[in-house]
């Protein structure tokens, strides 16, 4: 601390005859921690960037910088990130020669069209760019611009050119010595996991005891998977009293996430009221939540037939078994969009009727809506219908939660840019983040945890690596079939006949993503790296927080029992969209005309 003060006093004595204006132009990196500084480069080879840069005053008096926003080297910027849009310092560098730096403060920045660009006097200009207003040249001394993208590039597998948004902090810190890491006899030292942390590490600092209110709301999940619609529900003070699902790997993440919650692992089907009763221990559930799947149900029998031959129809009525064993005060299903059109909607109506006949109160009030995730801060435009059911005798009128007033959709980038960006076959157990969390969402999925886990890319072939290499945002497969498309079973030299257009779809960065369904480990591509996306990833885009640790295989061969991390993550109800659901559900049952139990 002794030098830091040193350096501040030299700085203040030096500069202490200055006006207010010289002041500003020189600052110190120490005197700058909390600002933002927009790392970028210029190619003075190519269209005489810099002269365009430094001599683009036009009538308001200052020069331009500019990224590129949509597709393209720059296409992850997003114009709506506070950060990205407003930083307060410019440092320029010249691309291939970093020892040529300028330094810019910023007044803000502009989206300009391609003809705005063009009027501006820049060269073939492609697309939308954010435009920074360099309001004038000044000096920041203490920054080692050669280190700090050295060790970006280290840390990050950063492509060069691309811009880079740090605060004065995080340069600081990128520009320290990095600590050697000893490798250990038959592994890789990770340049991610400096201190060696072992994930039984990260698992035993894990607070997963949720303390609840002693009044708090009480639910049955169903179906419950790896625990979604559970999570979002704690956000919110519900308590789970009772977790169930068939699958083993999904109860070892419910188990891992809700300690406190007991958990039967069997079909819905097979369980018994004298075990629940025993697990229960006297509790009444409030609520009963899950997602039965519908997709077989038959109407063969008008008369609401609840030995349907189908089992999946089954695993419906043991959601209702439920209901009348306990007659709670409200009821949450989900299912698919398509439940509403199937039998041109006969189906739904056959669903709603047996909800109105539930439990010993006179059944319930229900109604259905379908939800759009991304409405409520998911990175994901995943579409559910969400039935919500109130015991009549309670005289409260179920509703949805409205969508959020968000200013923009949180983006796929928004999402996961601050996670490790590894290629193919990289990753470990436990990693460093890289970076500070850049926007609010990354802070909210990062609040309670230090490390990174579940984040190991998939070991993809070479041949399969230079598919992805062809395949640009918003294009998939099909779109490169003729180099790269499959090939027949058996017959490596011809091209198959089946096309799947959905199949290796590279997403694009700056828009929510796609339905994340669990089979998005080989339906999606990373918007930047040439890879599928990990499960952590996948988890973002869900909205579980980082220190949601999911259990079991992270992929599996047809063969497999039991459902990777992958279909886990893909399953559940994005958490954020089950906190709305929770959060409206509780305002419901408490509202002031609410009757007693």
């Amino acid at each position: 601390m002794a030098s830091i003060v040193v350096q501040q006093d030299l700085f203040f004595e030096f500069y202490l005859g200055l006006s207010d204006q010289e002041f500003e132009k020189h600052q110190t990196l120490l005197n700058c921690k909390d600002k933002v500084f927009l790392i970028g480069c210029f190619r003075n080879d190519q269209k005489r960037q810099l002269d365009w840069i430094r001599n683009n005053a036009g009538t308001d008096g200052v020069g331009k910088y500019n990224v590129r926003l949509g597709k393209g080297r720059d296409g992850w910027i997003n114009k709506e990130n506070p950060r990205i849009a407003n930083p307060n310092f410019a440092v320029l560098y010249e691309f291939g020669n970093e020892d040529i730096v300028y330094y810019y403060r910023i007044d803000g920045s502009s989206v300009y069209s391609e003809d705005d660009m063009r009027k501006a006097g820049y060269e073939d200009p492609k697309g939308e760019y954010l435009v920074y207003k360099l309001q004038y040249e000044c000096e920041v001394e203490g920054i080692d611009i050669k280190k700090v993208l050295a060790q970006y590039r280290e840390r990050t597998n950063w492509i060069d050119g691309k811009p880079i948004f740090l605060t004065g902090k995080e340069i600081i810190s990128a520009m320290r010595p990095r600590k050697k890491v000893k490798k250990q006899e038959g592994k890789t030292a990770s340049i991610f996991n400096e201190d060696n942390v072992t994930i039984q590490q990260v698992l035993s600092n894990l607070n997963n005891h949720v303390q609840y209110a002693d009044n708090a709301l009480t639910s049955i999940d169903l179906f419950s998977g790896c625990g979604g619609l559970t999570k979002g529900f704690s956000m919110v003070g519900i308590r789970s009293i009772l977790g169930s699902d068939i699958d083993e790997n999904a109860a070892k993440t419910f188990q891992r996430n809700f300690p406190d919650t007991p958990f039967l692992c069997k079909s819905v089907t097979d369980i018994t009221k004298d075990e629940v009763d025993e697990l229960l221990n006297g509790q009444v559930p409030d609520i009963i939540v899950g997602g039965p799947p519908c997709q077989g149900f038959s109407l063969a029998n008008k008369r609401r037939n609840k030995v349907s031959d189908d089992p999946r129809n089954k695993l419906f009525y043991g959601f209702v078994k439920f209901i009348n064993w306990y007659s709670p005060r409200a009821f949450v299903m989900e299912n698919v969009k398509g439940l509403l059109s199937m039998k041109n909607g006969e189906v739904l109506e056959t669903i709603l009727d047996e909800f109105r006949h539930a439990g010993d109160f006179g059944g319930y009030d229900v109604a259905y809506r379908v939800l759009l995730a991304s409405d409520y801060g998911v990175p994901q435009n995943r579409e559910r219908v969400i039935i919500i059911g109130t015991r009549h005798d309670l005289g409260l009128q179920p509703r949805h939660p409205e969508p959020l007033e968000l200013d923009h959709k949180i983006t796929v980038d928004e999402a996961i840019s601050d996670l490790p960006q590894i290629q193919a076959c990289q990753g470990r157990e436990v990693m460093e983040y890289p970076i500070e969390p850049q926007n609010d969402y990354q802070r909210l999925m990062r609040q309670n945890m230090q490390y990174v886990t579940n984040h190991i890319a998939m070991n993809h072939t070479k041949r399969l690596i230079a598919r992805f290499e062809a395949i640009q945002q918003g294009q998939s497969l099909v779109d490169v079939w003729e180099e790269h498309g499959s090939v027949k079973r058996g017959a490596p030299g011809e091209k198959s006949e089946v096309k799947f257009g959905q199949n290796n779809q590279r997403l694009f960065g700056n828009q929510p993503a796609p339905t994340i369904a669990a089979s998005f480990q080989s339906n999606f591509i990373h918007p930047h790296l040439n890879r599928n996306f990990t499960a952590r990833e996948g988890a973002r885009l869900q909205s579980f927080p980082d220190d949601f640790i999911f259990e079991g295989m992270r992929t599996k061969m047809s063969w497999e029992k039991g459902l990777s991390q992958y279909q886990q993550i893909g399953n559940a109800v994005p958490v954020l969209m089950a906190k709305a659901i929770g959060e409206c559900v509780s305002q419901i049952l408490n509202s002031d005309n609410n009757a007693k139990k």
